[in-house]
């Protein structure tokens, strides 16, 4: 298999990620932030343990100054012997525990805050970099309004994600296991009964949130598939308007809307339903629990508590430790219930990491190595015994064991009937595919050993489809290559002939193309891009197609500049107009995938076969 194939790590498997591997995953994306994170997990110890001391405070202040006036049948005992002022201190230092607690709250908060949208950049940095370096055969099995979907709307899932997983997890992680140890301290019978119930709910809730996720992983497929069907069929308006399709093309938008709307649905009623179940039978657990800590107390049941919670001497417990232990366990079943939404957005997330995960994780599926380095190019291409296809699943070669050399220097024209396998040539030989078989050498050096970006900074290419670029037309010219002076770019577009429309604007080479040129026309977004292969001034020139865009007056204009743009360069010239193939070198017939005839205009003429009953119909 060659680079026109692409693999996915972990042999190729498009797994689907378990909220603990998403989770895992997530946390292997922080790794270069390690310093931030963990002061923001030590701020989350913090702000558990704040928040657990206010509420073992709670029970402090209760047991030594209101405990007394129920114990005591003297009602002025209470009034005479109140400490004023260390109950002042002791509110003081109730209110500031919670007060330390909202502080390290709002400090990690901030902290995971900047960890998920950097990583977010990050990540989005990362797709974008694989996706640029993917063969374009990745790009024949996609469609661009997915990969669009994944690059903003599952990042931004997954940033949510670890956002809230972050943001919540520690500090709710710190706040049950404190909880629990200290609970243990108050009463560990109470414990024992109030613990199992809880993990007994929170494992049952756990199980129906986790039911959704297939449904939030279809509604991401969903909305893929919706963006690339509005990308495609707003590229292709005048389509849809000439043939009256709009009806049709509205129909099926609302299908596709309509099963987001019923997947997301029924994920998010499976999901949600679990917050009121859960918060409804938490309450109740908590009542019971709560009953069964005074029913201790009343009852004088040994609690086998500390002393220092609350403890009597003889076991049993006191007011304040029913308190306290109450305060807790309801401050226990709080981090339960965050817990539980931290795992529902996380479903969110499984279904948006897998997607973004099988980006990450692709590969050119390279069987060779690219460590060929040229500083130019001469000129000198071999095809020897070349076979390719562009489905490895298909019995039928776009070429066939093609053959030809060139020598610096040389115009190669390349025609046959469409289909034949023209531009497959000049594809593999812009590395945009790999070859199957066979060799294909570039001054003697095999093309898949040649580094693929050092290849194109060598090879200037006009395509039939013209693209330009959302920005000046000096920089669509340059390309931001900033070492191209102006008086070059004049020059360049004085060859031409685009410095005739182009002076015509108001900001002239600093006037805005929008959306990819809808304020050119066909033959001046043509000239542009003929004007930009000028100013790269490479020793190797494809032209497919090249002027099939522009109408013969255009044409003359331009037909002398590509000729001295072709001197000294070793040019492939696909299907172009008569009198640039009648002054080719060589003339390669293509037909079927086979080249069938090569030889100059005039050889090809004489021989009277497939060429010349093509330029009878087709060229004379």
């Amino acid at each position: 298999m060659r680079n026109s194939e692409f693999i996915l790590n972990k042999k190729g498997k498009n797994k689907e990620f378990s909220a603990y591997k998403v989770f895992k995953q997530l946390l292997s994306y922080v790794q270069n932030e390690r310093k931030r994170l963990i002061f923001g997990i030590f701020c989350s110890l913090f702000n558990a343990v704040f928040y657990v001391l206010g509420s073992i405070y709670i029970g402090y202040v209760f047991r030594n100054y209101f405990e007394v006036i129920f114990t005591n049948s003297d009602p002025n005992y209470a009034i005479a012997n109140f400490d004023v002022f260390h109950f002042c201190i002791d509110l003081i230092i109730l209110g500031g525990a919670f007060i330390l607690y909202g502080i390290f709250r709002y400090i990690e908060s901030v902290i995971y805050i900047r960890i998920s949208y950097n990583q977010a950049t990050r990540m989005r940095q990362e797709v974008m970099e694989k996706l640029i370096k993917m063969p374009i055969s990745y790009y024949d099995k996609q469609k661009a309004g997915d990969l669009i979907s994944t690059m903003i709307n599952d990042i931004n899932n997954v940033s949510n994600t670890l956002m809230n997983t972050l943001n919540q997890f520690f500090s709710s992680f710190f706040n049950v296991v404190i909880s629990i140890c200290i609970m243990f301290m108050i009463s560990s019978v109470l414990t024992l009964i109030a613990v199992p119930m809880s993990l007994i709910l929170f494992g049952l809730s756990l199980l129906v949130i986790r039911r959704a996720q297939p449904y939030f992983v279809k509604v991401q497929d969903c909305f893929g598939k919706m963006n690339a069907f509005v990308e495609e069929n707003i590229a292709n308006i005048k389509v849809t308007n000439s043939f009256d399709r709009e009806k049709l093309v509205f129909d099926q938008f609302k299908l596709i809307t309509q099963e987001i709307k019923r997947t997301a649905y029924k994920g998010d009623l499976t999901a949600r339903s679990v917050d009121p179940w859960f918060g409804f039978t938490s309450y109740f657990v908590n009542l019971a629990v709560s009953a069964i800590a005074v029913a201790f107390y009343f009852a004088k049941i040994k609690v086998y508590g500390m002393s220092y919670f609350g403890a009597n001497a003889d076991g049993t417990a006191s007011g304040g430790l029913i308190i306290t232990f109450v305060a807790l366990n309801w401050n226990f079943m709080g981090p339960f219930n965050t817990l539980l939404n931290i795992n529902f957005s996380l479903q969110v997330g499984i279904a948006s990491s897998n997607r973004i995960f099988k980006l990450l994780n692709l590969n050119p599926n390279k069987d060779h190595t690219e460590d060929i380095f040229l500083e130019k190019i001469n000129g000198e291409i071999e095809f020897k015994n070349v076979f390719f296809r562009y489905s490895k699943k298909s019995k039928k070669y776009q070429l066939n064991d093609a053959s030809f050399t060139v020598k610096p220097g040389q115009t190669v024209a390349i025609v046959g009937p469409t289909g034949a396998g023209k531009t497959t040539i000049v594809n593999l030989l812009s590395k945009f595919y790999d070859y199957e078989s066979g060799s294909i050498t570039v001054d003697s050096h095999e093309l898949r050993h040649i580094d693929t970006e050092n290849l194109r900074n060598l090879v200037s290419v006009v395509l039939q489809d013209s693209f330009l670029f959302n920005d000046t037309i000096k920089w669509n010219l340059t390309m931001g290559n900033e070492k191209i002076t102006d008086e070059e770019i004049k020059e360049a577009a004085k060859l031409t002939g685009a410095e005739h429309f182009i002076n015509q604007f108001p900001n002239k080479y600093e006037t805005k193309i929008e959306n990819n040129g809808t304020n050119l026309s066909q033959g001046q977004r043509q000239l542009l891009n003929i004007t930009r292969a000028i100013l790269a001034n490479r020793n190797m020139l494809i032209l497919d197609e090249a002027t099939s865009n522009v109408d013969s007056q255009t044409e003359k204009v331009i037909q002398n500049s590509l000729l001295k743009l072709m001197e000294n360069k070793t040019s492939f010239i696909i299907a172009h107009r008569l009198s640039t193939i009648k002054n080719a070198d060589m003339i390669l017939v293509v037909d079927n995938g086979y080249i069938i005839e090569r030889g100059t205009h005039k050889e090809l003429l004489n021989r009277k076969g497939f060429y010349y009953n093509l330029y009878s119909s087709s060229f004379k």
